[in-house]
């Protein structure tokens, strides 16, 4: 498999693991099942591929020695960026089934 194939398999199951998480969570809690929506859908998908982009771009942050020679100090930034938009993604995730 090539890396893209790769991202694209990690992706999905990330989805699934989210949607099956949640609604295991969402079923322990209230002891009915949520219907998604499409916009719940979507929400998931785009914040999983976040979730997966954010975490490729940590790993090349830490990894490539030219990205933190052309960065310097900047690469911290990077970092936290890259940690907030995992972060937010969560929450959105978190929001779906609350």
């Amino acid at each position: 498999m090539n890396q893209i194939q790769t991202l694209l398999f990690a992706w999905i199951f990330l989805t699934v693991i989210f949607i099956l998480l949640g609604y295991f969570i969402y079923y322990r809690v209230n002891r009915s099942f949520k219907k998604l929506s499409l916009t719940d859908f979507m929400n998931i998908a785009l914040a999983s591929a976040a979730i997966i982009s954010s975490s490729r771009l940590i790993y090349r942050a830490v990894t490539s020695e030219e990205l933190m020679k052309l960065l310097q100090f900047e690469i911290v930034t990077l970092f936290l960026g890259a940690v907030a938009v995992i972060w937010i993604s969560l929450q959105q995730i978190w929001q779906t089934f609350k």
